[in-house]
């Protein structure tokens, strides 16, 4: 892959996670960096409070809501 094509594809992907359910993407990065210091069962209850937080989003309102309307979801990062 030549220079240009890195550069090509890296702006795509950065697009792909910018217009991507950015909250979610959030959630998920505070569970990795806890896991390594927590226990197992720290990490679950921390998921579970986490999970809880995601399905209050307007994000996971609209990703469902997209879902049954067949489309493409436009996520805002709430």
């Amino acid at each position: 892959m030549d220079d240009d094509q890195l550069m090509s594809d890296a702006r795509e992907l950065a697009r792909r996670f910018a217009s991507g359910p950015t909250r979610a993407y959030d959630l998920i990065k505070q569970a990795l960096n806890a896991s390594p210091s927590n226990t197992l069962e720290q990490q679950l209850a921390l998921e579970a409070k986490l999970q809880r937080e995601a399905g209050r989003t307007e994000d996971f309102r609209e990703g469902v809501k997209a879902f049954f309307e067949k489309r493409a979801p436009r996520y805002l990062g709430r």
